[in-house]
């Protein structure tokens, strides 16, 4: 088979189907705009949704990012203040990491004033 494969009667459907939706959301003005967000959220967005009749996130994306723009600089300066993602990392993960700074302390051993303060010998403030 040197050619392009013949493509089959559903195949062509499906093209022109998404040729006419991507000519549509060009005509509207609608672009895809993926949002990353960290999971610890989830419970808490779909709580507010469900409080507020809410049942799709892209509705709920297009009303923050909305009332974010149409908001005077002082109010966006408050509203994006508390931007930081609260993360607790496992204890697995922490292992991990604790084994990673272990290693790359054996192999770059530093300076010999260089003090390892063991976790169980940190106090809290």
């Amino acid at each position: 088979m040197a050619g392009e494969q013949e493509l089959t009667a559903e195949a062509i459907k499906q093209r022109k189907k998404r040729e006419k939706a991507a000519a549509k959301d060009a005509a509207l003005g609608v672009e895809k705009f993926t949002v990353e967000v960290a999971g610890v959220f989830k419970p808490d967005l779909k709580a507010v949704m469900k409080a507020h009749g809410i049942n799709n996130q892209q509705d709920i994306h297009q009303r923050l990012l909305k009332n974010l723009i149409e908001a005077d600089f002082e109010t966006q300066a408050r509203m994006l203040r508390c931007v930081t993602t609260p993360y607790e990392p496992s204890a697995r993960v922490l292992r991990q990491f604790r084994t990673a700074t272990r290693e790359y302390l054996t192999q770059h051993p530093g300076e010999s004033e260089d003090e390892v303060i063991e976790p169980s010998s940190i106090t809290p403030l």
